[in-house]
């Protein structure tokens, strides 16, 4: 199955697939927006520095915060698109009604591992809501907050591969 046919098959769209589509289109963009915004800042921080004005505060814990957030937010977008690095060499070998059935299993592997971490995540960040801890670094905010993106992350992850899986089982239907 083309990967890329995911996410670009637009016929026939319903209003939650259209929906499912914008997260994902927006989750790409936030994480473009994301690294534009990071490469600009440490260009002024670099120029800040050799013109005598001192180093931007916060600007490598900002940059690590952020280039984390815009990971977390790329990756089920890159999934969605099919953009992700494949090693398909068992794939290849099998005969075409097996390949299927592995891709199935892949689908179904990536979403328990992504329902997995997503879980743990979850948990781990309500706990350190629960216990109200802080992170005291150049920025000082509750540390339940890192745990967002993450969460969302294995959230569309996990939806995204069940969304393959479900794509695989269901008979093809001529376009025309």
């Amino acid at each position: 199955m083309n990967d890329t046919a995911l996410a670009d098959d637009k016929a026939a769209r319903s209003p939650l697939q259209k929906t499912y589509h914008y997260v994902m289109q927006a989750c790409g963009l936030a994480a473009g927006v994301i690294i534009g915004v990071v490469s600009i800042v440490i260009v002024l921080n670099v120029m800040s520095r050799n013109l005598g004005f001192g180093s931007i505060y916060g600007t490598v814990e900002g940059s690590e915060y952020a280039i984390a957030a815009a990971t977390f937010l790329a990756a089920p977008w890159v999934l969605y698109h099919g953009a992700h690095v494949r090693v398909d060499l068992l794939q290849q070998a099998l005969p075409r009604p097996y390949r299927n059935f592995l891709e199935m299993g892949i689908n179904l592997l990536g979403a328990l591992i992504s329902l997995c971490f997503g879980y743990f995540l979850l948990a781990t960040g309500t706990d350190y809501l629960s216990r109200g801890t802080m992170v005291y670094k150049s920025f000082v905010f509750p540390e339940w907050w890192t745990f967002l993106l993450p969460v969302l992350c294995f959230a569309l992850l996990t939806l995204e591969f069940l969304r393959r899986l479900w794509r695989l089982m269901l008979p093809r239907r001529e376009v025309t």
